[in-house]
């Protein structure tokens, strides 16, 4: 089974196309994790754009379906972002199931 870390604010995104990854930029506020807000569907990553694609901003699209973070989706890696990447780091210590 896959290790679901808990994705948070600052943690990095695995870009898609030609496009680099960026870092997560909005988060909880009030649930932390490893001092970080923790990660959630909806959650913005930087803009980010290249050769292929226009500047763009992308979100986490979906997390688990058992835990919820301020009544969303908690995320974590391996989850897909809209844009067409998927959440790429979060804490190394925080494993989120379903």
């Amino acid at each position: 089974m896959d290790m679901l870390y808990a994705t948070r604010l600052g943690d990095t995104d695995t870009g898609h196309d030609a496009c680099p990854g960026t870092v997560l930029v909005s988060a909880s506020t009030n649930v932390i994790i490893n001092g970080k807000g923790a990660g959630r569907v909806g959650d913005s990553y930087a803009p980010h754009g290249c050769i292929v694609h226009p500047a763009h901003t992308a979100h986490i699209a979906s997390g688990s379906s058992t835990v919820l973070i301020n009544g969303l989706q908690a995320a974590r890696v391996g989850d897909p972002i809209d844009c067409g990447g998927s959440v790429a780091s979060g804490s190394p210590d925080v494993i989120i199931g379903g």
